[in-house]
C-alpha cells in the first residue's frame, strides 16, 4: 500500500504540494475533470475571484453565502491585499449582461488555518457594500448536517479539465462525486486527512484540479428541493488530476459558528446524524494559482482630477444633505466647477486644485439643484480663499483649499454645517460621496441635481495597486461593490460618514482624484483625508 504525504512549499508565488509521489506541474490553475458545462443561472451562488498579494495574481473560486460575504478556502486569502470578484456569469471572458464585478480587500481567515497540513482551510471575503440578488446572483444555503457516507455531491469550478491542459476553463464546469470514508482516503494520502477534512471522487477521474481550490462542494436536498453549502475545495494529489485518486475539502458543517460569528449572520444550526461510523473528511492539497491577465488590474493608474458627477449614484433630497456647496470657480482664462462643504457660517472646505489661482467663485447652498428656481436656495460670491502651503499640483499631495464667504451666513434647516471629524477614517468603513459631476465615462454633462452613492474605505495598501506609490497617508480612497465613485465635477466635493453611529454626518475626506482608466473603471476614487488637516483649518478659521 502507498502512501503519500503532502510537503506544500513556495516557488515563485506558486503554491505546490509535493508528495513521494510525481509532483504536480509548476503554473497550472485547475479545471473540473469529467466534467459538464454549466447553464446560466444553475449555481447562482459560484463565485470567480482574481487575488492580488504583493508580488503575484492568483485565482480561486467560492460561493456567496449573504449579500455581503463569499465563502472560499483560507489559503485564497492569506497574505491577499486586493480581490476581484465576479458573480452572476458562467464566463470568465465572453460579455455577459448578467455578470457583476466587485472589488474588496477585507477577509477573514480561519485563527488555526495551517497552510502546511491545510487544516481549517476556510475564510470568507467581505464586500464592500451589500449587494442585490437577482435571478442570476443568489447566495447558497450552508449544510445543516454531517455529510453522508457515500453521499452523491456536485463540485464546481473553472479549473482545469486535465493535466495536459494548462489553464482555467472558460467555462463554469460541474461533475457528480461521492463521499469516501476517512480510512479510504487515507490509503491515498495516509495520516495527514484530519477530521475536518472530507474526500470525494467519481467512478473514474472525476474531481477539482488547478483553479478549482475555495470552489463550493453541493450536496442536493430534495425535500424540499434545494443545494447546500457541504464543503470548500482545498486539495488534490500529487500524481495529477487525472488519476482516480479523491479530491479533498474543507468540512463546511464543522464552521458552522464561526461562519456565523464573523458574518453576524444566523446559519442554520448543526444536526447531528446518528451513525455507527464516524464521518472523516479527507484531504490533499490542490492549490491553484496562475497568472490574472485582467484589463480590470492596474498596478500605476494615473491620477486625474475629477471635474464630474457620482457613478451609479442616486439623487439627493432637498436638505439631505444641508452642507453640500456647488462652487463655480472663475480663474483669469478658464471657469471650472466644484464641490465643498460648509463648516462654519463663513468658510467653506474644499480641495486644493478647485481654489488654485481663483479670482472669484460664485457659491450655490440651500439646493440640490444647479439650474432650477429654489426658494432654498442662497447665491454667495467671494474672493478669498487660502490654499494649503504644500499644495502639489502634480502629486495632489495636501490638495486641501478653504473659501472664506465676505459675511457670515445664517442658517436654515437647508443650510447647515457639517462636523468635522475627531478620528481618523478607519478601513472598510462604509462612506457617502457626494457631487454634481458626470454620472458617466459617455457623458460630459453635469447632473442638474446632486447625487450621492455609498461606498467603503479600503487601506492605502489596496489603493496602492492601482495608483503606485502616488497614495501618501494623507489621502484615502474608497470604493464601491463595482464601479461606484466620483467623476469629473465631483473634484472638492464631501466624503461623509455617519458620527458617533447617529444621524449626523462628518466630514472624512475631499474629493481629489479618479482613475485614468475613466470613472465607470472599478478603480477607487481618491479623496484627501480631513483629519490629516485639523490643525491647519483650526489655525486658518479660528473654528
Amino acid at each position: 500500500m502507498n502512501t503519500f504525504k503532502i510537503f506544500p512549499f513556495l516557488i515563485l508565488c506558486i503554491f505546490n504540494v509535493v508528495f513521494s509521489s510525481p509532483q504536480l506541474p509548476n503554473n497550472k490553475s485547475v479545471r473540473i475533470v469529467g466534467g459538464d458545462t454549466a447553464y446560466a443561472g444553475q449555481f447562482p451562488f459560484s463565485a470567480a475571484i482574481y487575488v492580488q498579494t504583493t508580488s503575484s495574481s492568483i485565482f480561486c473560486g467560492g460561493a456567496l453565502i449573504d449579500h455581503q460575504w463569499i465563502l472560499t478556502a483560507a489559503y485564497c486569502v492569506d497574505g491577499a491585499t486586493l480581490f476581484t470578484i465576479r458573480l452572476g456569469s458562467n464566463s470568465l471572458s465572453n460579455s455577459d449582461p448578467n455578470r457583476q464585478t466587485f472589488a474588496s480587500s477585507h477577509y477573514v481567515v480561519h485563527p488555526n488555518y495551517n497552510p502546511t497540513t491545510l487544516e481549517n482551510n476556510i475564510a470568507l471575503i467581505q464586500l464592500r457594500q451589500p449587494l442585490q440578488y437577482s435571478d442570476y446572483i443568489k447566495p447558497i444555503t450552508l449544510t445543516n448536517r454531517d455529510i453522508p457516507l457515500y453521499d452523491h455531491l456536485t463540485a464546481i469550478g473553472w479549473g482545469q479539465t486535465s493535466d495536459s491542459e494548462s489553464g482555467l476553463s472558460d467555462d463554469l464546469q460541474y461533475v457528480s462525486l461521492i463521499t469516501i470514508t476517512n480510512e479510504e482516503c487515507k490509503n491515498v494520502f495516509g495520516y495527514q486527512i484530519s477530521s475536518d477534512m472530507v474526500c470525494a471522487t467519481g467512478n473514474y477521474i472525476e474531481g477539482t484540479c488547478l483553479g478549482d481550490i475555495g470552489s463550493p462542494l453541493i450536496e442536493h436536498i430534495y425535500s424540499p428541493q434545494s443545494v447546500r453549502h457541504a464543503g470548500v475545495s482545498s486539495f488534490i494529489s500529487g500524481n495529477g488530476c487525472d488519476q482516480p485518486h479523491p479530491s479533498g475539502y474543507t468540512r463546511t458543517y464543522l464552521y458552522l459558528d464561526w461562519i456565523a460569528n464573523v458574518t453576524k449572520g444566523t446559519f442554520t444550526q448543526k444536526i447531528k446524524i446518528t451513525s455507527n461510523t464516524k464521518m472523516v473528511f479527507l484531504a490533499l492539497l490542490f492549490l491553484s494559482i496562475f497568472t490574472i491577465l485582467s484589463a480590470e488590474k492596474i498596478h500605476s493608474g494615473e491620477l486625474r482630477y475629477p471635474s464630474g458627477r457620482i457613478i451609479h449614484g442616486e439623487t439627493a433630497d432637498v436638505g439631505e444633505f444641508p452642507f453640500v456647496a456647488a462652487i463655480t470657480v472663475q480663474t483669469a482664462n478658464s471657469k471650472h466647477f466644484c464641490g465643498g462643504s460648509l463648516i462654519d457660517k463663513e468658510w467653506i472646505l474644499t480641495s486644493g486644485s478647485c481654489v488654485d489661482n481663483a479670482l472669484i467663485f460664485t457659491i450655490r447652498l440651500g439646493t440640490v439643484r444647479l439650474e432650477s428656481e429654489d426658494s432654498n436656495v442662497l447665491i454667495l460670491s467671494t474672493s478669498e480663499y487660502v490654499l494649503h502651503p504644500e499644495y502639489n499640483p502634480e502629486t495632489l499631495e495636501n490638495d486641501i483649499g478653504l473659501i472664506r464667504l465676505r459675511m457670515a451666513i445664517t442658517f436654515t434647516i437647508y443650510i447647515n454645517p457639517v462636523y468635522l471629524p475627531k478620528e481618523e477614517l478607519e478601513d472598510y468603513t462604509t462612506v457617502t460621496a457626494l457631487g454634481w459631476g458626470q454620472i458617466s465615462d459617455s457623458n460630459p454633462e453635469y447632473s442638474n441635481r446632486l447625487e450621492y452613492v455609498e461606498m467603503s474605505v479600503i487601506s492605502n495598501l489596496a489603493c496602492r495597486l492601482t495608483f503606485g506609490n502616488q497614495i501618501k497617508d494623507t489621502m484615502v480612497c474608497a470604493s464601491g461593490n463595482y464601479n461606484e465613485g466620483i467623476c469629473l465635477g465631483d473634484n472638492g466635493g464631501p466624503l461623509i460618514a455617519h458620527k458617533d453611529n447617529t444621524k449626523y454626518w462628518t466630514l472624512g475626506g475631499i474629493a481629489s482624484f479618479y482613475s485614468g482608466n475613466g470613472c465607470e473603471s472599478t478603480d477607487p476614487s481618491g479623496f484627501t483625508r480631513t483629519y490629516s488637516y485639523l490643525d491647519w483649518i483650526k489655525n486658518v478659521t479660528n473654528i
